[in-house]
């Protein structure tokens, strides 16, 4: 959900997985025409308690709130005998559904095809590659044999081998490989696992000449080095160019209250480090690098300069777009709190992200006097003058990359629909790539290698790689590398069109439709509306097998408005949706809704809308806002949904830059009227509605949907449409689920909206031959 300190990377492979698990009953099939019966008044009992705590308005003095739920921020028995008798409810509720057996083999179905990523050239001289054959539980990380470029669409004859499988890390599926990083001299490989999805990762260390596989015995495994490093949170991994440790931030030691809650530590995420680890040599022997005591909630990233040169380090306060950044010269005989830092960036108000570096030259792209962005330099042997190089464009430039020594490859956005150019290191705009192409662009290379990969997705393209080779003839640079290949999906069966439609302020906002080309546009579909809109996070247009099956089954549409919060337009855009500009984001969605039954895109009470983390806390903020009857269902996942208390636990300060600060009198006054929780509207009939939490996520801790459902279920008891809680067991946040667990979490809440508004099962008819 939240920017991890703008840092960081999933990615996941081997044992193929089994569907029919406990839970799930067979049934007749049905085509489903009624709503599934629901009896009123049907949830297990909930302790409300009479605990009050008081708040400083600005306008109001002190505000006594309510907490009737608060025990259900501790990990008690009680709380673990709600979350049990909740998810009875639930399932009971879900296994009604006679398509659900149904829905979850289209599911498995249209998931069952070879996803690969684009390769990696390391400095051993040979490619790396995640690749999931389609159903593996977790994605594995292969590895050529050679220098040659391996066929990754064909594990079996990709001349390689498998080189990493997270599989094998646990029997269950639920350990992560969460962050990885080489050395250097490309003979060690140090890697973060993560365990049930938790932020916080142990990091360790491999000889890259032993590959771990499931054939290694974890209690005698030649390939990993002893030491373990714990309590690592939000980091990555920045090796020292003489490939002899490494920089990462940690926090402090959370085992004692991890053991008394019993699954995670849900204490506040204060007094970061940043240390750095000799390999060979234990954890208690790291040294400290960086603390800053006076400001513990701030965090920090270590980077090391591809010339070896510099290490960066970036001080970062919150979620917000804006930090600072200091360098120093490499030095391995000064490693430690001494180190004499160039604080080239030392004022906030702007984000400042290093590109490359060219002898005293630091080239940064940054927001400063550019909600667009732009790119600048800095020479440090000039007491860090700065001069403009890439001016703000009209679009966002939402990433830059170095590639082939002298020049960047930029992508724009425009319009929510990425644009690549290329460009000299003097700021020259040379060319633009793939100018036909409509949706998502990723750039992956190193600045060394004269070649990059581009990785081309959308809406009903599940990827296409491309590659650019600066070495060939120039009509020849551009090349298809490989297109991923679909079964049991038919693409050229969907279309996908963006509209414009106005807020409630009259502001434009941009949205994608998509659909089936059989599904009518009269106004008797239903629709799925997803939105997210926060921390400058675009929805770029995504690529989804799952949901392209669910419209496909029901004869639906999907629709994505770009709302504000998110960073479809920039900084600007961005900031338009925080704080006491929150609602916007609610009013934004909302409208989406309106346009889309008024313009015949979807059928009054048909819409279910849809988002997770920030996206939940959006779509229960919307469901307390709009009319009676605006949305068909409501699905919130890991819902940010107590917006006075989620400052107190784990990374939850972070988010104040977007939310505000309940303990400040003046923020109090725009976040109370808006918190979820506090504003459950008490004589308005409530949608089919279904929360989603799971019991290690350490980011939006449980707490957040358990109060939300509580409350929900006393205060709307006899509401005539469920109001449930699915609660997922050894899993996070996110990131990390195995496939078995997202497709199950898939055929619960979609089937949940299938069976609670009575969508009929249409089978769209087939329109071009697979």
């Amino acid at each position: 959900m939240f920017p991890q300190l703008r840092r960081n990377l999933p990615l996941r492979h081997t044992s193929r997985i089994v569907l029919r698990l406990s839970g799930y009953r067979s049934a007749q099939f049905s085509s489903m025409p009624l709503p599934t019966t629901w009896i009123p008044g049907s949830y297990p009992p909930a302790r409300r308690g009479n605990y009050v705590d008081t708040y400083k308005s600005a306008k109001r003095g002190k505000v006594n709130v309510r907490d009737p739920y608060q025990h259900f921020e501790e990990n008690c028995p009680e709380t673990e005998e709600f979350s049990a008798l909740q998810a009875k409810c639930t399932r009971s509720y879900l296994d009604q559904n006679p398509n659900l057996t149904r829905l979850l083999d289209a599911f498995e179905s249209c998931n069952d095809y070879a996803k690969f990523y684009a390769p990696q050239l390391r400095d051993d001289g040979r490619y790396y590659w995640f690749y999931n054959s389609g159903l593996d539980a977790q994605t594995a990380f292969y590895r050529s044999w050679d220098t040659s470029l391996p066929d990754i669409t064909n594990i079996d004859d990709s001349g390689g081998e498998m080189f990493f499988d997270p599989n094998a890390l646990s029997e269950d599926g639920t350990a992560a490989l969460a962050t990885y990083a080489f050395s250097p001299c490309a003979k060690y490989f140090a890697y973060g696992v993560s365990i049930s999805g938790s932020d916080f990762i142990s990091v360790f260390i491999r000889r890259t000449a032993v590959p771990f596989t499931s054939d290694v015995n974890p209690n005698n495994d030649s390939g990993r080095l002893p030491e373990e490093i714990k309590f690592v949170k939000f980091s990555a991994i920045a090796w020292t160019p003489d490939s002899n440790g490494f920089f990462y931030q940690r926090y402090p030691d959370n085992s004692a209250s991890i053991q008394e809650n019993g699954t995670i530590a849900t204490e506040g995420d204060v007094d970061a480090m940043v240390y750095y680890h000799r390999i060979g040599t234990p954890q208690s022997e790291d040294v400290l690098v960086f603390q800053d005591k006076e400001n513990p909630e701030r965090m920090f990233h270590v980077e090391v300069s591809d010339d070896k040169k510099y290490i960066f380090l970036y001080v970062l306060k919150d979620s917000s777009r804006q930090n600072l950044l200091w360098v120093a010269d490499f030095d391995p005989a000064k490693i430690g709190p001494d180190i004499k830092w160039n604080k080239v960036i030392e004022e906030w108000g702007a984000e400042y992200d290093a590109i490359t570096t060219k002898g005293p030259l630091l080239y940064l792209r940054t927001n400063h006097k550019a909600p667009q962005y732009k790119v600048i330099t800095v020479d440090v042997s000039n007491n860090n003058e700065i001069k403009e190089l890439i001016p703000e464009s009209d679009a966002y430039m939402s990433s830059i990359l170095s590639v082939n020594r002298d020049y960047f490859a930029v992508v724009y956005k425009r319009n929510v629909k990425d644009e690549l150019y290329l460009y000299t290191h003097t700021g020259e705009e040379l060319t633009r790539l793939a100018e036909d192409f409509v949706g998502a662009v990723s750039v992956s290379g190193r600045e060394k290698q004269t070649f990059f990969f581009v990785s081309l997705t959308g809406f009903t393209s599940p990827g296409t790689l491309a590659r650019y080779d600066f070495t060939a003839p120039e009509d020849k640079r551009w090349s298809i590398y490989r297109h991923i290949k679909l079964t049991g999906l038919n693409t050229e069966d969907f279309e996908a069109t963006q509209v414009w439609y106005k807020s409630k302020d009259g502001t434009p906002i941009p949205m994608f439709i998509v659909r089936h080309k059989s599904t009518k546009l009269d106004g008797t579909a239903a629709a799925l509306q997803y939105g997210y809109g926060g921390f400058s996070i675009s929805i770029d247009p995504f690529f989804s097998s799952t949901i392209l099956t669910f419209i496909q089954k029901y004869g639906m549409i999907l629709a994505v408005p770009s709302i504000r919060g998110g960073g479809e337009f920039g900084e600007d855009w961005h900031l338009a949706g925080c704080r006491e500009k929150k609602t916007n984001c609610f009013d934004d969605f909302i409208a989406a809704t309106e346009f889309l039954v008024k313009n015949k895109y979807a059928a009054q009470g048909k819409v279910i809308i849809n988002g997770g983390s920030n996206g939940g806390l959006l779509v229960a903020a919307c469901v307390n806002r709009a009319p009676e009857g605006t949305f068909g269902c409501a699905i919130a996942e890991v819902g940010v949904h107590d917006l006075l208390k989620f400052h107190k636990f784990t990374i939850g300060r972070a988010w104040i830059s977007d939310y505000g600060d309940p303990d400040v009198p003046e923020d109090f006054d725009f976040i109370y009227p808006m918190s979820p929780l506090h504003n459950i509207p008490r004589k308005k009939i409530l949608p089919p509605t279904l929360l989603l939490t799971a019991d290690h996520d350490d980011r939006v801790v449980p707490m957040h949907s358990f109060k939300f459902a509580a409350e929900l279920q006393h205060s709307h008891r006899l509401n005539p449409h469920p109001l449930l809680l699915r609660v997922d067991l050894n899993a996070g946040h996110g990131a990390g689920k195995s496939t078995q667990q997202k497709l199950m979490e898939h055929a619960d809440k979609w089937g949940f909206a299938a069976q609670s508004l009575g969508l009929e099962w249409k089978e769209c008819q087939k329109l071009s031959k697979p």
